[in-house]
């Protein structure tokens, strides 16, 4: 056990009596209520005392009097909680003052934005159990955090606590715990304060704001932290301690959707997790190199990470020694399609507590960023590319090259997909490796059956998918472990990945193909794809906190609240969306949410869907056209639920043939998504795109773009319900609605398009509309439907935005009409 091992488990527990203390209000202050609580499970060893002190000394009040020694860790806790404390806390205009025991995390969306909620979201006070329903900020005044709910989480700390001691377990399996318990506990319960930041963020960062001041002060030779963090603590916050670091992993779209269509399902799976495992482990070797946790990590996701380090020469030496290893081995595994791009600027406590310098520091890291990815190898590297017979280039296979990845630089071999590399195989074993249950991904220092390469600095590493049980035979080997959503306990955790691990199922369990969702959509037999990102996500993480034109404009834009959003989208994306998958759209509140229906046939809760990739910000989902859709609505009102209507996601959805290349499904879908955020974003585009003469120039468009709100009330409930309640499409009603088959569906359509592309013929749409005219010795109700269609479809026809809604209303029945021999 190292000192600063002992230092960040001292952070990470500073406030851990803040939980205690709302469960037994009788337990004195927070700081004894900690003390108390730990000393049950430890011993009195120097480490173990030295990690007390930093829970009971971390306030001044306590330091001020106590006889320890100038190099004390707990000097350093205190600093660290200073500072990541007071750039939490922000006092609330006309706000009570004291403490209330019993009040909820805030939402921190109700600060985001340009004004705040009102009434405010707050979290129901549980723990992190990913099996729970969703826990959706909600309104009610009357929720509290009531003591017996506190006592629960007391229990489970009690409950880890009491496997061994709290310096055995790694730093990491600590802060999952905590992560566990401390998510929907508020930092401050100052009702004069935004009580929105969770204990589990701001211990988080008090840790990793401790860990970097201990390796600045090594590198310094300074040891009396006292002086430093305590007598003159205000003029060590000027001094530029820290290091904003910066990662983005490029070329991932193209690697993962570069694939044959057949097992794309596998393929896709496959590409897209190992890439989210390669990002986390090689954030992990990082951290290792660095001698830090992942506390230090503010945000992963989508192929980018942030983490604060110390700013010392060796940091930046082990992170450009670290970047060269990594691209090194990607040229030498995957060519030139991946590269890991890095940046960093130093950075002081004053900036970090000061948001608008705290903007600029990301800014610098971001230009550095930029600079890397367009000055990518260095010049042994460069040397090697241009060399026919260089490892990165030399033809190992004849004249033959991948089908898949295109390298000529590995031995193939032949299977149902073509002449593939062992590279591309495995990631397609693997992708139907992650189908199975309760499996665990192992990174080895040894190969194991069907394990995967991994880069790993300055040792050999592979990624294996085992059950649990097997992990017993690799103890000796294992590196670390990563698993999905479920929380594991041992020496060697790396991180419980979060993700929407959701696949449709036959009734015998089997994974649906591409071919086979098809067969589930209802009337026309295509497969939908759905591409979605958040709007303005670069923007939001700039200002999303700042009050342009106030006072103290910036005073909400911390460190902690824009960690808290990072990982709340990200907690969305990976679990909510998943939950949404399998109908479960009502959250812990319980509040009464219904699922979105185009054709009001009642449905499986489950979604015929595959979620072959969420998380971060962004979604690539595929399934049965019309299951998706409908899904797609019910995940944008969900977020906005979430987020309070402060953020708006675009997306693109079109449908395809089971066979066509996922590659140009990846990208139609990209360009329609990319319609949607011209169309001022928070925007759907469906089906594909025309080509239209505007001055005498051919223009590709997306003729279906909305709004989401217009799409669900204009085109759906509005368009698509009344032709509906008007039409016999079931041929069940012929009595009462009029016959429509689909020539008529697709005359009309052909009508409305034409219409656009000229001065509307209205005597020609009058005579279609005239034909429907039923018999005279029709029923009353058949004709009185008639003279309501007639009249609303040809008052419509002569706006051009119910032109427009009709027309896709016209395109959604059709589609829902047309039997699979019709195509």
């Amino acid at each position: 056990m190292t000192e600063i091992d002992v230092l960040v488990k001292g952070a990470l527990l500073h406030d851990i009596g803040k939980v205690c203390l709302r469960a037994d209000h009788s337990l004195g202050n927070h700081s004894e209520a900690g003390v108390k609580f730990l000393s049950r499970f430890l011993k009195n060893t120097e480490e173990e005392q030295q990690l007390l002190r930093c829970v009971q000394l971390h306030h001044s009040s306590a330091l001020r009097n106590a006889r320890i020694s100038s190099n004390d860790l707990s000097y350093i806790v205190y600093e660290a909680d200073n500072i990541a404390a007071a750039a939490d806390r922000r006092e609330e205009e006309g706000a009570d003052k004291g403490f209330d025991a019993q009040a909820c995390l805030q939402s921190v969306f109700n600060i985001f934005g340009e004004k705040q909620s009102a009434p405010k979201g707050k979290y129901h006070l549980r723990g992190m159990n990913p099996q729970d329903k969703f826990n959706y900020p909600c309104v009610d005044d009357k929720l509290v955090a009531s003591d017996d709910k506190y006592q629960e989480l007391v229990d489970v700390f009690t409950t880890n606590f009491a496997k061994g001691s709290v310096l055995s377990m790694s730093n990491n399996e600590l802060l999952r715990i905590l992560e566990d318990t401390m998510s929907f506990v508020p930092s401050s319960t100052n009702k004069g304060e935004v009580c929105d930041i969770s204990l589990y963020i701001h211990s988080k960062i008090t840790a990793a704001i401790a860990s970097c001041m201990y390796q600045y002060f090594a590198a310094q030779g300074i040891t009396n932290y006292k002086e430093y963090c305590y007598v003159k603590n205000a003029e060590f916050r000027k001094a530029e301690a820290y290091l904003l670091v910066s990662g983005d992993f490029s070329g991932i779209q193209n690697f993962i959707y570069t694939i044959p269509s057949k097992g794309a399902l596998k393929s896709l799976r496959g590409r897209s997790f190992y890439l989210e495992v390669f990002m986390e482990n090689f954030i992990d070797e990082i951290l290792a190199e660095l001698h830090l946790s992942r506390a230090n990590l503010l945000y992963t996701g989508g192929g980018h990470f942030y983490l604060l380090a110390a700013n010392t020469e060796q940091t930046k030496a082990t992170l450009q020694k670290l970047q060269g290893a990594c691209n090194t081995w990607l040229l030498e595994n995957f060519g030139t399609q991946l590269y890991m791009a890095m940046g960093y600027a130093a950075c002081s406590a004053e900036v970090l507590q000061n948001s608008g310098a705290q903007r600029s520091v990301f800014a610098a890291v971001s230009r550095e960023l930029n600079k890397d990815k367009q000055c990518r190898y260095d010049a042994d590297n460069l040397t090697k590319l241009f060399d026919s017979e260089s490892v990165y280039n030399k033809n190992l296979d004849g004249s033959r090259e991948c089908s898949i990845c295109h390298m000529s630089s590995r031995r193939l071999i032949s299977d149902e997909h073509g002449d593939i590399c062992p590279a591309c195989r495995g990631l397609y074993d693997f992708g139907q490796k992650l189908f199975a249950p309760g499996v665990v991904f192992a990174v080895l220092d040894t190969e194991a059956a069907g394990s995967l390469e991994l880069f790993g600095y300055n040792k050999k590493s592979h990624l294996a998918v085992l059950s649990k049980q097997d992990l017993e035979k690799y103890r000796e080997n294992l590196l670390r472990v990563y698993s999905k959503n479920e929380a594991l306990t041992g020496g060697r955790i790396g991180t419980r990945l979060w993700l929407a691990d959701y696949l449709y199922r036959d009734d015998k369990g089997a994974v649906l193909t591409f071919e086979n969702l098809t067969k589930e959509s209802h009337g026309i037999n295509r497969l939908g794809v759905l591409r979605a990102d958040v709007d303005n996500l670069g923007a939001a993480f700039i200002g999303g906190f700042v009050r342009y034109g106030q006072a103290e404009a910036e005073k909400y834009a911390t460190l902690s609240r824009y960690a808290d959003l990072s990982r709340d989208l990200g907690l969305f994306f990976k679990l909510a969306v998943g939950k949404i998958c399998r109908g479960e759209l009502n959250g812990f509140d319980n509040a009464e949410q219904k699922p979105f229906s185009l054709f009001g046939v009642k449905k499986e809760l489950t979604r015929k869907v595959h979620v072959v990739y969420s998380g971060g910000d962004d979604m690539f989902i595929v399934g049965a056209w019309d299951e998706l859709l409908e899904l797609a609505v019910d995940i944008r009102r969900a977020f906005a639920r979430f987020t309070q209507d402060k953020l708006n996601f675009s997306a693109g959805l079109a449908l395809f043939s089971a066979g066509y290349p996922i590659s140009k499904m990846a990208e139609i879908t990209g360009m329609l998504e990319s319609a949607a955020k011209q169309n001022d974003k928070n925007s759907i585009a469906l089906f594909g795109f025309d080509t239209e003469q505007h001055d005498g120039e051919n223009e590709i468009c997306c003729q279906h773009v909305y709004h989401w709100q217009e799409f669900t009330d204009r085109v759906c409930a509005e368009k698509l319900q009344f032709l509906r309640q008007h039409l016999d499409l079931d041929d069940n009603a012929k009595d009462t609605k009029l016959a429509a088959g689909i020539a008529l569906l697709y005359r009309l359509l052909n009508l409305l398009d034409e219409a656009d592309k000229e001065d509307i013929n209205l005597a020609r749409f009058a005579y279609t509309l005239g034909r429907m005219q039923p018999e005279k010795r029709s029923s009353e109700a058949k004709k009185q439907c008639y003279d309501v269609f007639s009249e609303q479809m040809y008052q419509w026809v002569k706006n051009p935005d119910d032109r427009k809604q009709l027309r896709t209303a016209l395109n959604l029945i059709i589609y829902y009409q047309r039997e699979a021999k019709e195509e």
